[in-house]
């Protein structure tokens, strides 16, 4: 008993040394906004190329729980995907973030899962991920595969008995990928989501709660792909979700095209804009610059060093006044005074300084 106490005591400072390493001037702002009555939506526009979601977001996820309760944690992919990320959590089995694009191919994202997992064991109440856009194909098959094989014994339907011999044969991890759906994908997964729904009182019968929840999340999932309506489709998730939840806090690291007020380049109404729409909820969107800073190239053949500050719109027209705030490696900017010009497009940035590629 007392070697278990003392493992167990090393574990949490080995953990919170992990964590302590991550610096984020003027946290406090995050803090603030969480500190308001009623539910709150806070998203973080980050780079994919770019290590700074993978150092920071473990950080903030502990910051978070800790001050706030925050348990929610909302991604850029689908119920599918979230799925794995939720097993991992609860097994540590790392074959599972094999299934995720993020834990399956990028080394940072990989080891950034890890500290998170370890956070999570410390957790009376644990987080919870929760997949807001479109499900790829092959992850959506197997998704379902893992879920419902186990009952297979207990007595599913012959139409679902088919559903998983397809998706256990070679052909169907040929068909489908991992990437953005295809028309034939999108048709898979329009046809198994009509299926499902005429099975749910067999479902009902057999199948756990917990597992019912997920079938439900898989088939209630608006967003179907790239393109479209897909910024609509994403906020009609979120607000479905945190209407339906008894939490007050939520989290949504996303692509930081999705977060802008007003978009830079084009014309095209982002996720954020259409979220500021809402009532029930509060919502800050901001997202990162890089002020050199290193990125993959197309490829990942090679890297590029960024500084976005100093060098691109409209950035760049207030980089002196932006510059004067930055003291860390990571700093949270208010738009407000004399960068007060720049809220047009978002509410706040987080600009990271020397900060390198992704590891892969």
């Amino acid at each position: 008993m007392r070697i278990q106490i003392f493992i167990a005591i090393i574990c949490f400072f080995a953990i919170g040394s992990c964590y302590s390493q991550v610096k984020i001037n003027n946290h406090k702002y995050f803090d603030t906004f969480f500190d308001q009555e009623g539910q709150n939506l806070l998203l973080l526009g980050e780079n994919h190329s770019s290590s700074v979601a993978t150092n920071i977001y473990p950080h903030l996820i502990k910051s978070f729980n800790e001050k706030t309760g925050l348990r929610t944690l909302f991604i850029e992919f689908g119920p599918a995907e979230a799925y794995f990320y939720n097993k991992y959590l609860a097994t540590g089995n790392e074959s599972l973030l094999g299934y995720t694009i993020y834990g399956g191919f990028y080394e940072g994202w990989k080891e950034a899962w890890r500290e998170i997992f370890e956070f999570n064991k410390t957790l009376e109440k644990p987080l919870e991920v929760v997949g807001v856009d479109f499900d790829r194909t092959r992850t959506f098959g197997y998704t379902l595969y893992s879920i419902l094989q186990p009952y297979q014994k207990e007595g599913l339907t012959k139409s679902i008995d088919s559903l998983l011999a397809v998706i256990k044969d070679e052909k169907f991890f040929k068909t489908y990928t991992i990437d953005h759906p295809s028309e034939e994908g999108k048709l898979f997964v329009k046809n198994t989501k009509s299926l499902l729904i005429k099975s749910l009182k067999n479902f009902e019968d057999v199948i756990s709660t917990n597992d019912m929840k997920i079938i439900h999340q898989l088939i209630n999932n608006k967003s179907t792909g790239f393109g479209g309506t897909r910024e609509e489709d994403i906020k009609v998730n979120l607000v479905n979700h945190i209407n339906g939840s008894d939490e007050n806090n939520f989290l949504f690291l996303v692509g930081r095209d999705h977060t802008y007020l007003k978009a830079i380049y084009d014309d095209n109404p982002r996720l954020a804009k259409f979220l500021k729409s809402e009532q029930s909820f509060n919502t800050l969107t901001g997202l990162v610059l890089h002020e050199n800073s290193e990125q993959w190239a197309k490829g990942f053949k090679e890297t590029v060093t960024l500084f976005e500050v100093k060098d691109k719109i409209p950035w760049k027209e207030y980089h002196k006044s932006i510059y004067k705030q930055i003291t860390d490696d990571f700093n949270v900017i208010e738009l407000d005074k004399e960068l007060e010009g720049l809220s047009m497009y978002t509410d706040y940035l987080l600009v990271a300084r020397n900060q390198e590629e992704i590891k892969i």
